[in-house]
């Protein structure tokens, strides 16, 4: 059933915002599952509550997000499908492109649509829905070739995302940049609706999957006492934690090892001085390896772990005059920043992806040695 749009401006947002609890508010650790049910941080609206009671089971419900799936988008719209499942709220799945073959393993990833191959049939979906949950993104630009039919759905569209300025084209808005995921604020939203205690255990491993790869492994400064609380909860339900950390990052392919183990020896440039680190991938090096979406998932953040190293650049040549960035930062240094004043790219403070058009990987190498000094002091 297809329902008209609300006539709402489109600058108009309804929007959750997620609560701090500060550390002299938080309960042991002991407490840290009460601490779900008590204190929930996500203030409980009347637009929470409506979102559940707007997906009514008749309803065509999609779930998507960005382009180039990363762990926590996969974790986000598969973990939320399962949910919704379990809830008795059919939905179906559709990505712009494939997510990369290491997350094989994930419940629900055999079920999704993919863009770029099933077109006709995503285009739709999405025209039929009344639905579209759009996760971890924030802008249509960033669902790629799929922009122009995810504009034109008549749905309402409702985001969940942890990114910075969001766009105005959502209906419903939940966005929070200072968290970790977009699979925790999922989970918060879980508890606003009261539900966390029916999460089933499928959903829950791939919340966890989302939080996981997206704090690299709860390393980054974002990972809170509520993001363990949120683990603590999923452990204490019975999850297989460790499972899921050899399924995503112990069963590796052997084209990957050697390609990673070629880039750290042959493909690493350090700027020593200023605390740069680079790894620049040509489209040959790729072939070599016989390179995998996914086969350099990783490889910045071992980059990052060079002692003394505080930018760390993961450069793969797409194309011919089109290089994709991942970038990482310690410490107050803002990769998000030079990403978006250099890369035509974005993302969070201390994790951002950018591209450059129109250089080779020795000109891009070259490029960077002039513009160190203007990032940070040496």
């Amino acid at each position: 059933m297809q329902h008209a749009r609300q006539n709402e401006s489109k600058n108009q947002y309804n929007s959750l915002h997620r609560t701090k609890l500060g550390r002299g508010n938080l309960p042991s650790i002991m407490e840290g599952i009460n601490l779900l049910e008590s204190a929930s941080p996500v203030m409980v609206s009347e637009m929470a509550r409506q979102c559940w009671e707007d997906m009514k089971p008749n309803h065509s419900v999609v779930i998507t997000a960005h382009r180039s799936p990363d762990g926590d988008a996969v974790g986000a719209v598969l973990g939320l499908y399962h949910h919704l499942k379990s809830k008795g709220i059919r939905s179906t799945v559709v990505l712009p492109d494939r997510f990369p073959s290491f997350l094989d393993w994930i419940p629900g990833g055999n079920g999704i649509y993919f863009f770029n191959e099933e077109t006709d049939a995503v285009n739709q979906l999405l025209t039929s829905a009344d639905v579209i949950w759009c996760l971890d993104f924030n802008g249509l630009d960033r669902v790629g070739k799929m922009e122009d039919a995810l504009r034109n759905a008549t749905a309402q569209k409702w985001v969940v995302d942890h990114h910075q300025l969001p766009d105005e084209f959502a209906d419903r808005l939940l966005s929070d940049p200072s968290c970790g995921s977009t699979c925790e604020l999922l989970v918060d939203l879980i508890v606003g609706w009261g539900q966390m205690d029916s999460v089933s255990n499928d959903a829950m491993m791939c919340f966890y999957v989302g939080i996981m790869t997206d704090t690299a492994s709860f390393r980054f400064p974002s990972v809170t006492a509520h993001t363990h609380a949120i683990l603590s909860h999923f452990l204490a339900r019975g999850l297989d934690h460790a499972s899921i950390h050899q399924n995503t990052f112990d069963e590796q392919s052997l084209n990957r090892v050697q390609l990673q183990g070629f880039a750290m020896s042959e493909r690493l440039h350090v700027f020593g001085e200023y605390g740069l680190a680079v790894v620049g991938l040509e489209r040959a090096d790729l072939d070599r390896f016989h390179f995998k979406s996914g086969d350099t998932e990783g490889l910045v953040n071992k980059v990052l772990g060079l002692s003394g190293v505080r930018v760390a650049i993961m450069a793969r040549e797409a194309e011919p005059g089109l290089i994709k960035l991942s970038l990482r930062s310690v410490g107050d240094i803002s990769v998000r920043d030079i990403a978006a004043s250099e890369f035509d790219g974005g993302g969070h403070k201390n994790a951002a992806g950018g591209i450059v058009k129109g250089k080779t990987m020795p000109e891009f190498i070259d490029f960077l040695s002039t513009r160190i000094l203007d990032w940070f002091d040496a």
